[in-house]
């Protein structure tokens, strides 16, 4: 026995009345379009225009979506900036922190190295005196003993002139200098060869002459109208 198959869609009538005038145009357009009768091409403009309309609205709920998931992309960007930025600093700062702690760990081993260089190259007194070139006792009266610093420095090749109340220690190459200098200075003035020798060995230079010329080691040779140095020097 043959099953009969049911069609279970409902059909629903729809009537228009319009213009007798507009039918007939209708009817025109209609067989022009392949229709033969105008009900069929209403009907297919019906269908059509309900699913232009969904198409529409479906684009329109789209863009609506995707504006709106752009504007709250947006507000979440401007919410987490700040904190991102705050991250970034942070991590700067542990990234310049671990640099530093590096720096100094290779530092300190060399810091330690020229603490320990510093040490073994400290100055000795000839040293001092070989870049003076003269010591007077009265710059060294902090001493405990200056008299063995003088000592010490005659022992280490120095020329140390001793006077009552005071000593002067000379490196040999700045006493040779001083005196071939003074030897060729005609100037009587005792005041103007101060000053000339404080220009060409310092201010010790000048300080140097004066006490000698006060000792009596020094003077000005009228004769030789040259300044000489006396025999027991």
């Amino acid at each position: 026995m043959k099953r009969l198959e049911i069609n279970s869609k409902k059909n629903v009538v729809i009537k228009i009345e319009i213009p007798e005038e507009d039918y007939k145009i209708l009817s025109k357009i209609a067989k022009a379009k392949g229709y033969s009768l105008p009900n069929d091409y209403i009907r297919e403009l019906i269908i059509s225009s309900v699913e232009k309309g969904n198409a529409e609205q479906a684009q329109i709920n789209k863009e609506l979506i995707e504006t709106i998931s752009k504007r709250i992309e947006r507000l979440m960007q401007d919410l987490l900036n700040p904190f991102t930025q705050k991250i970034d600093d942070l991590s700067s700062r542990i990234a310049d922190l671990v640099e530093s702690i590096e720096e100094t760990k290779v530092e300190k081993p060399q810091q330690l190295q020229q603490k320990e260089e510093a040490k073994s190259k400290k100055k000795t007194a000839i040293d001092i005196l070989k870049e003076q070139g003269v010591i007077f006792s009265d710059e060294v009266q902090w001493l405990r003993n200056p008299d063995a610093y003088f000592k010490k420095l005659e022992s280490s090749g120095a020329i140390v002139l001793y006077f009552d109340d005071e000593r002067i220690a000379l490196d040999k190459d700045y006493w040779d200098r001083f005196k071939s200098k003074l030897m060729t200075i005609a100037i009587r003035d005792a005041k103007e060869v101060e000053d000339l020798l404080a220009s060409d060995f310092g201010e010790n230079g000048g300080k140097l002459f004066n006490k000698l010329v006060k000792k009596g080691m020094v003077f000005y040779d009228e004769d030789m109208k040259s300044w000489s140095l006396s025999s027991s020097s």
